[in-house]
């Protein structure tokens, strides 16, 4: 996939991704020190938040990184072949 120029709709995927990624941080974090804060363990459920959080962060990027790659590697099947 090339790097560049990016199509607004490249902008509105990376945006949305770096988003996202940074809301399941966020909410792995917040769940922890919930925990935390229930069950008096500070700051291993908040550590492990974190890590889940990153965890699905990196899941979610990863999926659509392999979604928009197939979505490439289709575009340029199809203008090879002729169809576009």
């Amino acid at each position: 996939m090339p790097i560049g120029p990016f199509t607004p709709k490249d902008h509105v995927v990376i945006t949305t991704l770096g988003l996202e990624f940074a809301v399941a941080v966020a909410l792995g974090a917040g769940g922890g020190y919930w925990a935390d804060l229930r069950w008096h363990m500070m700051p291993w459920l908040t550590v492990l938040g974190v890590l889940a959080g990153f965890s699905l962060g990196m899941y979610i990027v990863i999926k659509e990184a392999k979604r928009m790659a197939r979505a490439d590697r289709l575009d340029k099947d199809k203008k090879k072949n002729g169809s576009i």
